[in-house]
């Protein structure tokens, strides 16, 4: 129940292209995981959104939801997601120079997300120690999180995949699953962790409300 739940991406916006990815005859397992985690991520970045919502009205959030969420982001995202990504992209430099160039530079924005990351956990650690810090410096930087990974993933969605999934041959994505270090997702694969079940359960909770 809990992996049907949190599998299912009906109400958000790369949902039906990751269903649609991975039923597709013939399409690599790489481009399919890439696409749900973006829908998984989708999720996430909803449940962050909600708690920031509670903060700019003037109530406390479930911080336990926001630090699940950096983490996720820090441990999951950074070192397996993205890091798949530049292998993809490095291989569409190679098959479809001008494709890549529309990209743009994929790398740097990752890198940049990890600093925007880690900027959000040092706001979130700060309120938490009770540090002197301006309210809206926390909302500010929250916003800019929320904001810079979606439109991150609209790009990837809309232009960066289906360019890899015209110029790739099955022979460039085995060589790219090859290099990849595989790693469980520790909040949405079969095996879960026990530090994100805060956020597990609001992300069940909230599906189950608005099903």
């Amino acid at each position: 129940m809990w992996h049907d739940l949190l599998q299912t991406n009906g109400n958000h916006p790369f949902g039906a292209d990751c269903q649609a990815m991975m039923e597709a005859r013939g399409v690599s397992d790489v481009l399919a995981t890439t696409h749900r985690d973006h829908a998984n991520l989708a999720k996430l970045l909803d449940a962050a959104e909600r708690q920031l919502a509670l903060y700019e009205q003037g109530e406390t959030p479930d911080y336990d939801i926001i630090l699940g969420v950096i983490d996720y982001c820090l441990n999951y995202p950074d070192l397996y997601h993205h890091p798949k990504e530049d292998l993809i992209l490095r291989r569409l430099r190679q098959r479809d120079p001008e494709a890549a160039r529309a990209v743009g530079d994929l790398e740097d924005e990752h890198r940049a997300l990890g600093a925007l990351t880690r900027r959000f956990a040092g706001a979130v650690n700060n309120i938490l120690g009770d540090a002197e810090m301006p309210r809206d410096a926390l909302q500010t930087i929250a916003r800019e999180f929320l904001t810079s990974y979606r439109a991150h993933m609209h790009m990837e969605e809309q232009v960066f995949l289906p360019a890899a999934r015209r110029a790739l041959d099955p022979s460039d994505w085995a060589e790219i699953d090859a290099q990849l270090t595989h790693r469980e997702d520790p909040l949405f694969g079969t095996e879960r962790e026990d530090r994100y079940r805060s956020l597990r359960k609001e992300i069940l909770s909230w599906a189950q409300e608005n099903d």
